[in-house]
């Protein structure tokens, strides 16, 4: 029997797939061995994605937000070797 595939793998394979937005679902709750930057930036980056409207009433630029977060989602899962 196989073991169930682990959250981090289940975000690798997401990120090679380029499914940004349900890797970045995931990885918003993820609290070990990410920096709070880097988990800031992908949260805010999720939640821009599904709600861009109320970022942009706050001042927030959400494609920039989205593009940052994707940039540190796929430094952090985009290689095979972590």
């Amino acid at each position: 029997m196989s073991e169930p595939e682990k959250k981090s793998d289940v975000v690798r394979r997401l990120v090679r797939e380029q499914d940004y937005r349900s890797a970045l679902r995931i990885v918003k709750g993820f609290r070990l061995g990410i920096s709070r930057d880097d988990l800031d930036a992908m949260r805010l980056a999720y939640e821009c994605m599904v709600n861009p409207g109320f970022y942009r009433q706050l001042g927030r630029d959400p494609a920039a937000e989205i593009k940052r977060g994707i940039g540190v989602l796929v430094r952090l899962y985009g290689s095979e070797g972590r």
